[in-house]
């Protein structure tokens, strides 16, 4: 089996947006507001994690020209937070307009849009994972059997935990499948994303990215923090933070439980698909 890390720019310096790119958290391209998903529960309308091009073999979805879109509750008060507020929203190249879209302000007025990096590519690997084990990666009984070399290839690593492809690594927690909404089969598993994503290059200024840099050392076994604060920061709940020297960097860019990835799974037989999933820590 294959598997597929993207490699990512953080947006905050690109220059400004002026087509469909796929990326995480922002505003959305083109993204019609009156398709917006708003929470069940809270009603509050719910936040983009995710706007991604159908781009095979990485992001099939069985749709030329498709583009999905992940949104979820990002209400810290909603009962619906990290359990029932996931939607999943595939378009068709020609429901896709220009320019970003804002998200519809909730009945305070706010706003909740997440850090935005942009997918610059994807580099492919082999998953070490044995074909005969695959089917353990769906029964949490089964999974938990599992060798950890097998069941974390990678260890907790989540430099390895955003993906498309192969079989889900799942987070301490096991398999946290709901059959009931999410049955395996007929749904596939297409990619996962954990809340921390990593960028090529030395950490940029605070002022630069608008959000907390945090550079760390260790020294004689023990770690120093220097903590950068931005003069004006901005409305997304973006951190950076960096080893100091290292030549690249973890954004923090959705809210996940603290530590959470996203898990998310394709059943390609209606037209469109049907997308579903959650985030587990």
């Amino acid at each position: 089996m294959r598997f597929y890390r993207p490699t990512f720019e953080l947006a905050a310096l690109q220059q400004p947006q002026d087509r469909l790119v796929s990326k995480l958290g922002g505003r959305p391209w083109g993204f019609p507001q009156t398709r917006w998903p708003v929470c069940p529960d809270c009603f509050y309308p719910m936040s983009m994690v995710a706007q991604l091009e159908h781009d095979p073999p990485m992001i099939d979805l069985s749709l030329p020209g498709g583009v999905l879109h992940l949104f979820f509750c990002a209400n810290l008060l909603c009962l619906s937070y990290g359990a029932g507020g996931c939607e999943a929203v595939i378009l068709r190249c020609e429901e896709i307009g220009h320019g970003l879209t804002e998200q519809p302000p909730d009945e305070d007025g706010n706003q909740s849009n997440n850090g935005e990096v942009w997918i610059a590519g994807w580099e492919p690997h082999d998953d070490p994972v044995p074909l005969e084990r695959v089917s353990s990666f769906y029964d949490d009984g089964d999974h938990m059997n599992l060798p950890d070399g097998i069941a974390q290839p990678f260890g907790f690593d989540s430099r390895w935990n955003t993906k498309a492809g192969g079989v889900p690594y799942w987070t301490g927690n096991g398999v946290t499948l709901d059959p009931s909404s999410i049955a395996c089969p007929p749904f596939e598993f297409l990619l996962q994303i954990h809340q921390m994503v990593y960028v090529d290059g030395a950490a940029p200024p605070a002022d630069v990215v608008g959000c907390t840099v945090s550079i760390y050392r260790e020294i004689a076994g023990e770690t120093e923090w220097e903590h950068h604060a931005p003069a004006k920061p901005s409305a997304s709940p973006m951190s950076v933070i960096s080893e100091h020297g290292a030549q690249s960097y973890g954004v923090d860019f959705v809210n996940f439980g603290s530590d959470g990835t996203a898990f998310v799974f394709i059943d390609r037989r209606s037209a469109p698909p049907v997308v579903r999933w959650h985030w587990s820590r």
